[in-house]
């Protein structure tokens, strides 16, 4: 089950980033507007976007959120309300107890789900990840809650990176596992 869970997680991620690359070339952006370890200037990229995955697990009544981000998006959230430069490092974040803690501090002023009894849902941390080799620089954050009763009839605020960009788009998906 774990493996399968992995798998749906890796292609989740390729889809994001073809959809990403799709997006681009549609808007007429050229790569390069996205960072990337080579580039010899971190540009900002000029789509604003998060996508979010809820997938939910019957057996546990447990919903799993992943929220996929752009690093330098994130990184200048934190920034902005730690009133200082907040730089992520991903050999390390998913270990870092302020990190974890500015992240889902974030979260929870955000992003909010609510079950059908109209109660929040309780989120604990399950890990980050990232690939800064990838043309689009994105981290994957990992949170879970209990969610008895499943998704059905389920609220959702997502306002994740709207303060700073009047463009930002929040896409998101649910998903349900026996």
């Amino acid at each position: 089950m774990e493996c399968g869970m992995q798998i749906r997680r890796v292609a989740w991620r390729f889809l994001i980033l073809a959809l990403i690359i799709v997006c681009s070339e549609a808007l007429n952006i050229p790569h390069a507007a996205f960072p990337t370890p080579h580039s010899p200037f971190l540009t900002p990229h000029k789509i604003h976007v998060s996508v979010t995955n809820l997938e939910f697990g019957r057996p546990r009544q447990t919903v799993e959120i992943v929220v996929r981000v752009f690093t330098d998006d994130l990184e200048n959230a934190l920034s902005r309300r730690a009133k200082r430069a907040v730089k992520i490092d991903l050999t390390t974040a998913g270990k870092d107890g302020q990190v974890i803690g500015q992240v889902m501090d974030y979260l929870r002023s955000s992003f909010e789900l609510k079950n059908k009894a109209g109660r929040p849902v309780a989120f604990s941390w399950d890990g980050i990840e990232g690939r800064p080799d990838s043309q689009a620089d994105m981290f994957w954050i990992f949170v879970k809650g209990r969610m008895p009763g499943g998704l059905e009839r389920e609220q959702m605020r997502n306002k994740i990176f709207c303060e700073p960009f009047d463009d930002q788009v929040n896409f998101y998906r649910r998903l349900w596992h026996e």
